[in-house]
């Protein structure tokens, strides 16, 4: 008993001084400040964070600030404005502590310009930060111009002209790594998990958005990312883009997140110009300050024209944005609210010179998204700021394709019932010799014809689009000195719906298909349900020194579920600081998951439209008939799962000097379970395949039918799965040398080595002509991972930029080294099948060693050999590309760039013996703009 009393009376006497210290609460105060002709003026509705605290204020008209209710210890604070410079600066809090801060104006006359992506600090996960001013200098007109900036991404001429998604560290630049990246605009992400449009035969992939052609919008696939050619870049203040292992908090994603801010807040009338060969661009922006108690709002429109090549005038896109944001303080809730309303319109009219085909396509999506986010200031113990985000966004899509389909004779049947058997004509019945019916009507009103060998095919895609978010998470923190622990715990909620009306064309003119026997049928998008998808995360942040080392620790865990799916994430990022300010080493590991989007999770249905009777040719009319069988086969997969994503990466980050910064990351992602379409074992249906012709006439002279083949065949088709197997892996480095005031000057470079691997962890499968037909011929099944196709490239960018801030002006030379790009294939126990399903039965069996050299069986050996790919090299190569920007007056800037302004091949293809060599040359391309504040 005493022993416990003395531990009581010792704990007491250790805590007694923390607790004190508790007590004694700090605070920061005072004025941020601007300089204008060369008088000191306060700045109003600047916001002030201290982190990793998450508490912030916002001056008042006399540019005042006050944060209170602080613990004492070290606080990164940062000062930010629309139209200024961010302030970042690391500040020790005790007591009362006054300071004020001075903001430059963002502007080419500063001492220094940000015009290249900035790493994230250590104890983060690996990520760009790209300004404002990169993005002027870069003079981007779409997100996926941005990219350009990161380590490892190609350099290219700005393109509407086709869908664009974002990819992050594949170099194959696959749809799953696209649809695994994020988007999230304000707090809440953007969604492509309710785009139908290209999904609707099954049976024949979905390569294509009907059997043959492509996605007829122009728009983003929807097995793929967002389409970023619909976002400007006007209206951005800055974008993150994390590579990394992203925060717990963001989910439905595998291979990163582009976290975009737009600008909120006052700023003068801005008007933008811009011009090259194939965009044109105009933007308009304001803020308007509403007053003292109304807030700000900002608004801002873009009208964008983009033509693919200058020879085809009749393919063009048209893009038109407008926004509005108003940002209001009410008490401690800081809140912003926004509109965004969007038209985007694909346009391939007629080929004046394709007297052919005559074809013709073109969409049309417009929409709206409106979003609302948060702030509430506690600051009580513990709990600091509870946040939250409201989204909801609806796009009507209409999308056509037009041509003359020719060679195009094929089944064509409204029957909507599996295994009945339908004529001609409604409710016509046919009999055999026996007087024994063979139809068998199903579905009221069905029948069945052959289509022409030539007619005129149109056919639209209409959907409506409906997605909504929700998200809200409190923020805990505690400071003790240089110790301090933040934990985040939240939920969010998706929910993805198309309301539209699906595939739509005119009866007996179907879209055409390569598999003459593989029918279409109309589905509304409407009867399908939504995709609803929540999720609960914790996260945890600790920092602190050891040894005078700073020591950055963050672990979470998410737990995603989505229609009876669910995934559990945990992630992880640390750093330690080898040599205090000078040597840093970090890394992280995590796995991310991405949730089935509708296409996957509610496919259509498979259709095999078998023809029994073709008497079409015959020479007496009343002979002449067509009769078809119709089977159904549900595309749904009961086993799909949620794709995940394995992430790790370590890296370490080296000052020197103070001011030379060099980082390197080495980083390693496989994802085993990626979604794809693909054929299986239970895909291959063995099927009664039953000819008739005519054997002779009843009474009446109307033909009887005899049977003439009676056996089985096989029909395939494509169902959902996780067999997408992707593995990336590469080292990104950044060697920031800062600026040399000498010669006015700073020197950037980043680049990467990347190499991918796609393949399929399912069987592969193939289907042999035996003696020139499929019919009665085996289907040869090889193991998983039998193909795997690499692709490699190491490329360096150097980025020289000079500027001279006494007259406003700015250089960037860009010289990019591609020092290769190679692809190819490796093939494991190609040569033979490892088994094969019997046309005889349609059961599996193994292909033995005997069974290569048996006549009967030797035609599915090689199978897979003639599609071998020899290996594809690129030739090193040296682009240079030059930005230029230069303030005329404090409110006109002009602007141009020039991109490949020299390429060189420093290497002859005769010259390299190892594989085949492709060129990169690419012809001088420029641009210019005008940019105008009043």
């Amino acid at each position: 008993m005493r022993i416990r009393v003395r531990l009581i009376l010792l704990l007491s006497a250790l805590l007694l001084p923390v607790t004190l210290a508790a007590q004694k609460k700090a605070e920061i105060h005072g004025t941020v400040y601007t300089v204008e002709d060369g008088v000191r003026t306060p700045v109003d509705y600047a916001v002030v964070l201290l982190k990793p605290a998450g508490l912030y204020a916002t001056t008042d008209s006399k540019g005042a600030y006050r944060i209170a209710g602080l613990d004492s210890g070290s606080y990164e604070l940062s000062i930010q404005l629309i139209g200024y410079e961010s302030l970042d600066t690391t500040l020790v809090i005790r007591g009362s502590l006054q300071k004020d801060f001075t903001l430059k104006r963002s502007s080419f006359r500063l001492e220094e310009v940000h015009v290249v992506a900035e790493a994230s600090k250590a104890g983060e996960s690996t990520a760009s930060l790209i300004s404002r001013q990169a993005i002027d200098h870069s003079q981007t007109s779409s997100l996926r111009d941005i990219m350009g900036l990161l380590p490892g991404a190609t350099i290219s001429n700005p393109d509407l002209s086709s869908a664009h998604s974002i990819t992050l560290r594949s170099v194959s630049g696959s749809d799953m790594n696209s649809l695994g990246t994020a988007i999230i605009v304000d707090g809440a992400p953007m969604s492509n998990n309710a785009n139908m449009e290209g999904i609707t035969a099954a049976m024949n992939g979905v390569s294509s958005a009907i059997a043959g052609t492509s996605v007829s919008a122009g728009g983003a696939s929807p097995n793929g990312g967002i389409d970023v050619r619909q976002l400007s870049t006007d209206n951005i203040e800055s974008v993150e883009i994390i590579r990394g292992i992203p925060s717990v908090q963001y989910g439905d994603l595998t291979s990163g997140a582009v976290i975009i801010n737009s600008k909120a807040g006052a700023e003068p009338l801005t008007v933008r110009l811009k011009a090259d060969p194939k965009i044109y661009q105009a933007a308009v922006s304001k803020g308007f300050r509403l007053g003292p108690e109304a807030g700000d709002l900002h608004v801002s429109g873009d009208y964008a024209y983009s033509n693919a090549k200058t020879t085809e005038s009749y393919a063009h896109y048209r893009r038109l944005n407008l926004k509005g944001l108003w940002s209001k303080r009410f008490g401690q809730l800081n809140t912003s609210t926004a509109l965004d309303l969007r038209l985007g319109k694909d346009t391939r009219d007629k080929n004046p010179d394709d007297l052919r085909t005559n074809l013709a396509s073109g969409g049309t999506n417009i929409g709206y998204r409106i979003n609302t986010n948060g702030t509430w200031t506690i600051n009580r113990g513990w709990l600091k700021t509870l946040r939250y985000d409201l989204s909801n966004s609806f796009t009507w899509k209409q999308s056509f394709h037009e041509q003359d389909n020719i060679n195009a004779i094929a089944i064509f049947t409204t029957n909507m019932t599996d295994g009945t058997t339908v004529a001609d004509a409604v409710g016509k019945r046919l009999f055999d010799i026996y007087g024994n019916e063979i139809t068998n009507p199903g579905t009221s009103g069905a029948y069945a014809i052959m289509t022409p060998y030539t007619y005129f095919c149109h056919y639209d895609f209409y959907g409506k689009e409906l997605n909504t978010f929700a998200k809200a998470y409190l923020n805990f923190f505690k400071q003790w000195e240089d110790t301090s622990e933040k934990i985040l715990v939240g939920a969010d909620f998706k929910s993805d719906g198309n309301l539209g009306r699906g595939l739509v064309f005119e009866e007996g003119k179907p879209p055409g298909r390569s598999n003459t026997e593989s029918g279409y049928r109309e589905r509304p998008l409407y009867d399908i349900p939504f995709v609803n998808q929540i999720g609960v995360f914790a996260e945890n942040s600790f920092r602190t020194k050891v040894l005078h080392r700073a020591f950055n620790l963050t672990a979470g865990l998410r737990f995603d579920a989505v229609n009876g799916l669910t995934a559990l994430s945990p992630r992880i990022n640390a750093s330690l600081e080898l040599i205090p300010e000078v040597w840093t080493l970090r890394g992280g590991f995590g796995i991310t998951a991405k949730a089935p989007t509708a296409a996957y999770l509610y496919p259509t249905d498979a259709y095999y439209d078998q023809v029994n009777i073709n008497t079409s040719e015959a020479s007496l009319a009343s002979d002449r008939t067509v009769m078809a069988t119709t089977r159904i086969y549900s595309t749904v997969n009961p086993g799909l799962q949620m794709a995940r994503n394995r992430k790790a990466e370590i890296g370490f980050d080296l000052k020197i000097a103070g001011r030379y910064r060099l980082g390197v990351t080495i980083y390693d992602e496989l994802m085993k379970n990626g979604y794809s379409f693909s054929r299986s074992y239970d895909t291959f249906a063995w099927v009664p395949y039953k000819v008739w012709g005519i054997a002779g006439h009843d009474a009446s002279g109307g033909p009887l039918f005899g049977l003439e083949t009676d056996t089985h065949r096989f029909f395939s088709y494509y169902r959902p799965s996780n067999n997408a197997y992707e593995h990336h892996y590469g080292v990104e480095y950044e060697l920031d040398l800062g600026r040399f005031p000498e010669i006015r000057t700073s020197f950037f470079l980043n680049g990467a080595w990347m190499h991918s691997v796609s393949s399929s962890s399912g069987e592969t499968f193939a289907l042999n002509m035996k003696q020139g037909s499929y019919i009665n011929s085996h289907v040869a099944v090889f193991d998983p991972f039998v193909r795997k196709s690499n692709y490699e490239k190491f490329l360096t960018t150097l980025r020289a930029t000079h500027n001279i801030p006494s007259i406003g002006f700015v250089v960037t030379l860009t010289t990019q080294f591609n020092v290769f790009t190679a692809n190819w294939t490796e093939y494991h126990n190609d040569e033979a099948p490892q088994r094969y399903i019997s046309n005889d039965d349609g059961k599996v069996y193994d292909f033995t060693a005997e069974m290569a050299a048996d006549p009967a069986y030797r035609y599915m050996v090689g199978q897979l050999s003639p599609t071998r790919f020899i290996r594809s090299h690129t030739i090193p190569t040296v682009v240079f590309n030059l930005n230029v920007s230069k303030e005329i007056r404090n409110f006109l800037t002009a602007s141009f760039y020039v991109n490949n302004l020299f390429n060189s091949r420093p290497l002859d293809p005769s010259e390299i013996t190892k594989g085949a060599y492709t060129e990169l040359n690419n012809p001088m391309y420029f641009g210019f703009e005008v940019k105008l504040k009043i």
